[in-house]
């Protein structure tokens, strides 16, 4: 984690700039002190006052180049380029260069995904989700930004709070687990990510199987282990007290022969 420090008192002209979407947003000159301090960081370089002076001289170099018009967010991050190059911190510069390439390369991904960058997620995360948690068509193309999905998911587990409160206020509840979810303060498990508001609706990732030393017992187990696996999810054989298990060479009624036991049974 970085730490940001407070706002620095430019003598500035400059009230707006506009954001790659288009949007005409507050400027914040602290943020580019915080760019640049990251970017120092990451080469060792920590002298916090360095990085406000090299702050002050790109706001300068805005308010002298863009007297009349807005500047974009790209103008002002060629300014800090060239401004740490111009003060002989090639480091910095390089350090910087590589971390814009790198959003550069993201924002590309993601708008290929259809995927809003407000989420601010990274690179490996959306590759992730594309393949194992948006939604696809028939012809497995994603039809869900992520996005959609935590608000799919937000709107199905809310649901469940009819069952014990039915005036419970489930847009309420419904905002507050979808914000919980974006701003990755939980997240719920794989199925519940992959399947809340579809069809299937399976939002368990495991399941405990019964089995007891039956042969009905044994392939009604089996059954629902093929089930099981055929949706991806885990399981968990539950042989003990209170299931029905013989004993190690109990003798069976009809042949007299001797049970195994549960041993044998889970060895296999």
């Amino acid at each position: 984690m970085y730490t940001y420090y407070k706002k620095i008192n430019f003598f500035k002209l400059l009230n707006k700039i506009q954001k790659r979407d288009g949007r005409f947003v507050k400027f914040e000159p602290e943020k580019i002190t915080n760019a640049i301090c990251k970017a120092a960081f990451s080469v060792g370089f920590t002298d916090k006052r360095v990085c406000e002076k090299l702050s002050g001289q790109v706001v300068r170099t805005l308010e002298t180049r863009f007297p009349k018009i807005t500047p974009t967010v790209e103008d002002v991050q060629d300014f800090v380029e060239k401004t740490l190059i111009k003060n002989g911190y090639a480091d910095i510069a390089k350090a910087y260069i590589l971390y814009r390439e790198k959003r550069t390369e993201l924002r590309e991904t993601k708008t290929f995904f259809g995927i809003r960058d407000d989420l601010k997620l990274e690179l490996n995360a959306i590759n992730v989700l594309k393949q194992r948690y948006l939604l696809k068509n028939e012809q497995g193309r994603v039809i869900e930004t992520p996005r959609q999905m935590f608000q799919r998911v937000a709107e199905a587990v809310s649901r469940a709070d009819l069952l014990y409160y039915k005036k419970a206020d489930i847009k309420k509840i419904e905002k507050q687990f979808f914000e919980a979810m974006i701003n990755l303060e939980f997240l719920p498990n794989s199925p519940t990510l992959m399947n809340a508001g579809t069809s299937l609706g399976q939002l368990s990732a495991c399941f405990v199987l019964p089995v007891e030393d039956s042969i009905k017992s044994i392939f009604d187990a089996v059954k629902k282990l093929g089930q099981t696996f055929c949706r991806r999810f885990g399981y968990c054989m539950c042989c003990t007290v209170g299931i029905k298990m013989h004993s190690t060479f109990t003798l069976y009624t009809q042949t007299r022969g001797p049970f195994n036991g549960i041993v044998f049974l889970v060895s296999k």
